[in-house]
């Protein structure tokens, strides 16, 4: 472990030296000053967008090679493919892995681990894939890493739009470092589900309500995240309702944006004769625990009484991570949209009713967390007003990054 930190430390310095924030302009005077010569050349911003999240992903490849020459695990792996990048292919890859190569199986026991608790887009996109040649190892990879770069770019495109593009490159660098950032490049649905999450921003700051709801529909056939989208644009269409008429736009917009869930549940019922074998399957994940169980403890407050504050592992890391992602959302109360706050806080609140009361308690809070954007924007706001500590926490992520990069290849959780 310790030999992980000291690489990470370095890789942290190279960093940090390679993202200059004080080539942007700094303040709204500057910004005038070089507008017309930044509107001449609208896509050079975005390519620095690109090459922030492309730095980021060589210290998520050093991270694999420095695992795989330098670390050993007494714990048995399992392995998708023999190429280096297959590390990547870890934990919850597993599950999706053999529901792209045997499909969804269920045999009616919810007190046994079973495939069926997950959603089905990101496994059926890559199916696809495989289905015209593709090895399923490489599919899932390659569909999660296009989604991460195009999740980047529209990001960047959503937060520039709404301030500029400084605190949008910011933005982008805090979202690309941050430690759980790795999973935007493993098999793991956070890619795709950043991806459609922020697409659906786009679309409801245009009031394109409909393909809001689409992209919600897709966002909530992806993960569980996607439910918390339909509050954000029943919220928007009420705000806009004398620009466009509530009412007859709700039912429509409603049966879309839930799509995904029924949709799924239509197809459990049609294979395994059980709707709910999605939430029944639960169960066996968190160690017995019923969805009633955890909500009442977490009622309670019990995850607060449980927090590992003295533990740097990637695990003990989470419960640090979850209270600065509370205190960013109080932050972001009056600097961001109301949809955004309110989006903040479901993404907050969904795992920690559900799943925090559970024996995990505050443990994957970091990987719930990472696509909710605003968190993000709120760190940035703050980090631009002294950009030598943004230059910080930028390096402390991407060494942290680096680490649990080469932790997960080795099979060590990181949440």
């Amino acid at each position: 472990m310790d030999r992980t930190w000291a690489t990470a430390q370095l890789t942290a310095g190279l960093t940090t030296a390679a993202i200059d924030f004080e080539l942007l302009p700094s303040d709204s005077m500057d910004m005038e000053m070089r507008s017309a010569d930044w509107k001449g050349r609208s896509w050079i911003p975005c390519c620095w967008a690109i090459s922030i999240f492309a730095c980021s992903r060589l210290v998520v490849a050093l991270g694999l090679v420095f695992s795989q020459k330098y670390l050993t695990s007494s714990i048995e792996r399992w392995s998708a493919g023999p190429l280096w990048y297959h590390q990547l292919l870890q934990w919850d890859s597993e599950w999706y892995f053999k529901i792209v190569t045997d499909g969804y199986q269920y045999n009616g026991d919810p007190t046994i681990q079973q495939n069926i608790v997950f959603y089905p887009l990101f496994p059926m996109l890559a199916r696809a894939l495989a289905a015209i040649g593709l090895a399923p190892a490489d599919a899932m990879l390659l569909v999660s890493n296009l989604a991460g770069l195009l999740a980047i770019v529209m990001l960047f495109k959503l937060v520039r739009e709404e301030f500029d593009d400084q605190l949008a490159l910011a933005t982008i660098a805090l979202l690309s470092f941050f430690p759980a950032s790795v999973l935007l490049s493993a098999g793991y649905t956070e890619p795709l589900a950043l991806l459609l999450i922020v697409s659906f921003f786009l679309a409801v700051q245009r009031k394109y309500y409909v393909s809001a709801a689409l992209l919600a529909g897709l966002a909530i056939s992806t993960r569980s995240t996607g439910i918390v989208l339909l509050p954000v644009l029943l919220w928007e269409m009420w705000l806009n309702r004398h620009q466009k008429p509530f009412l007859p736009a709700l039912l429509p917009c409603v049966v879309l944006a839930t799509s995904g869930i029924w949709l799924f549940m239509i197809y459990l019922w049609s294979a395994f004769g059980n709707p709910f074998a999605l939430a029944d399957g639960q169960t066996a994940f968190h160690e017995g625990t019923t969805l009633t169980t955890r909500l009442i403890a977490a009622l309670k407050l019990e995850p607060f009484t449980r927090m590992m504050l003295n533990d740097w592992n990637p695990w003990g890391q989470a419960s640090w991570f979850t209270l600065l992602f509370i205190v960013l959302i109080v932050l972001g109360w009056s600097r961001l949209r109301s949809s955004w706050t309110l989006f903040a806080m479901a993404v907050l609140l969904l795992p920690y009713l559900t799943l925090s009361g559970g024996p995990a308690g505050f443990v994957s809070m970091s990987r719930f967390n990472l696509v909710s954007f605003p968190l993000f924007v709120v760190l940035a706001h703050f980090g631009l007003r002294a950009k030598w500590l943004l230059t910080g926490v930028i390096g402390l992520f991407s060494a942290l990054l680096f680490m649990n990069t080469a932790l997960f290849a080795r099979r060590i959780w990181i949440g």
